[in-house]
């Protein structure tokens, strides 16, 4: 039996809607966008602004740019797919060749926080590519106004905001990943009034981590980081989901999968059946019972917690096995089946099953079980005469008493091969190709929908040259029409 407890409810603040949870505008850059090119510099989807006066510290990047500087995945930055939707932004986190450098990301809120009031904050970082140095202190600050650096208030520094943000990884790690998306998240306590999120690093270079990652030809003497999906949510009204999935069956020695794909907040823990941690940090797991069981899987975020259960049963009796499956041609264009079994129990029958696909089946036979530990049965089976000189595909069906179903794997069979004398060359091709083919005609190309899209005449040769440069990329059908013969192959055009 599964059971979800929510020990602390849902706190809603008169201001705050439930819709709008999440307290940033625009908070994954796809709204208010402005199609970033070269021209017009690649501007900050709105409300989102740049809070210092350095410039080219921002890119912004989104699948509608056809500029090669602004568009997903590459860009100056180097390489990234988005962490959800269509765009993300980047800025540079330090900068080698200015002192204390830096670039950030300021955005308003949708409403004031509410003082003494816990609220939760995440964003996603990932290294640019093209970046030289990797860095920490990758943070996130809330004021109550908006924060901008200049050099008249700050004439010791290019671009350093100092200030002790609410959000960040306490181990604090240089963040070197190219690939992955990290996450930076925390938890807080508001003052109250704070209306303003800005991204970026607010500690100075003596007090920050710089690590070089390379000094490739062309790398950026920065370190720049994509930006995406940052979240502010109030944690009386997040709504926390732990799942640990649907109860499942196993035969002993097998795993099971528990648990889901979700995207959990923070603070996973998987607990045994005895209540022991058994792991941290992860939606699902892989796990091998030998006895009946069952798995917690709970989820925290200061006090806030939702926990589920999942069962797993185990069988004992060794499943049915499929030791041998063959098909072989017999007389009279028939195919003969033959298979064997093992640890067969509670079995009724066996039905042959026959398709042309590969994927529809129907069966076409029957074979009643022994059930002992080891059987053997052979079967034979008539294909149509308009089946005779295509694929066949077979499989066994094993039906239990109690009405449980187990499948064979799937094997082909052609009872009546021609062998081809067509011959086209290359395969895929872009420009042009060459038949061969005793006795050229006709050549007639048709697209996947039947359309023909060339028709050549041929004065009897053996082979023929064709220029394709007109087709467009994609699977053509070539029937090759000779003397007394004709046939057909399948053409990639790239």
């Amino acid at each position: 039996m599964k059971y979800f407890a929510l020990l602390l409810g849902y706190l809603c603040y008169a201001q705050i809607a439930k819709s709008q949870y999440n307290l940033v505008p625009n908070y994954s850059f796809e709204d208010n966008v402005v199609c970033p090119t070269t021209a017009n510099g690649g501007p900050l989807p709105s409300p989102w602004k740049l809070a210092q006066d350095l410039p080219n510290t921002n890119l912004n990047a989104n699948t509608c740019s056809t500029d090669p500087g602004y568009s997903v995945p590459n860009n100056n930055v180097g390489f990234q797919y988005p962490k959800s939707g269509q765009g993300y932004s980047t800025t540079d986190f330090y900068i080698s060749f200015f002192f204390n450098g830096r670039g950030y990301l300021q955005v308003p809120l949708k409403a004031s926080l509410l003082f003494g009031k816990k609220y939760y904050g995440e964003f996603w970082a990932s290294l640019g590519n093209n970046s030289r140095y990797a860095v920490n202190n990758i943070a996130m600050l809330l004021t109550d106004t908006a924060v901008r650096v200049n050099s008249v208030d700050y004439p010791m520094s290019i671009g350093l905001i100092p200030a002790n943000p609410q959000v960040y990884n306490y181990s604090n790690p240089v963040i070197r990943d190219t690939l992955n998306w990290v996450k930076i998240s925390g938890v807080f306590t508001a003052q109250g009034g704070e209306s303003f999120v800005t991204i970026g690093n607010f500690k100075d270079d003596d007090h920050t981590e710089i690590e070089q990652i390379h000094s490739l030809p062309g790398s950026s003497r920065k370190a720049g980081y994509y930006i995406d999906d940052v979240k502010l949510i109030p944690l009386d009204s997040m709504q926390l989901n732990a799942d640990a999935g649907r109860d499942t069956s196993i035969y002993v020695g097998d795993s099971a999968f528990v648990g889901s794909y979700i995207n959990g907040i923070s603070n996973i823990n998987w607990l045994n059946s005895t209540g022991n941690i058994i792991a941290t940090g992860k939606p699902f797991l892989y796990v091998k019972p030998t006895t009946n069981t069952f798995y917690i899987v709970e989820q925290t975020v200061n006090g806030f917690y939702s926990r589920d259960t999942v069962n797993v049963f185990v069988n004992t009796i060794v499943p049915l096995n499929f030791v041998t499956f063959t098909l072989t041609p017999s007389p009279l264009e028939r195919v003969g089946v033959r298979f064997s079994t093992a640890n067969e129990i509670n079995v009724l029958h066996f039905n042959i099953q026959q398709s042309s696909n590969g994927i529809e089946f129907t069966t076409v036979g029957k074979v009643i079980a022994n059930n002992s530990n080891f059987n053997e049965y052979q079967y034979t089976h008539q294909p149509t005469n308009n089946q005779k000189q295509e694929p066949l595909f077979y499989r066994l069906e094993a039906v239990d008493k109690d009405g449980k179903i187990t499948y064979s794997k799937t094997l082909q069979i052609t009872l009546n091969h021609k062998p081809q004398t067509l011959k086209l060359y290359p395969n895929p091709a872009k420009e042009n190709i060459t038949i061969l083919y005793p006795k050229i005609k006709q050549v007639i190309i048709t697209d996947i929908t039947g359309k023909i899209v060339k028709n050549i005449s041929v004065l009897n040769s053996n082979s023929t040259f064709i220029n394709i440069t007109s087709l467009l990329k994609g699977i053509y059908l070539v029937k090759v029409i000779g003397l007394s013969n004709s046939e057909t192959i399948k053409l990639r055009v790239e």
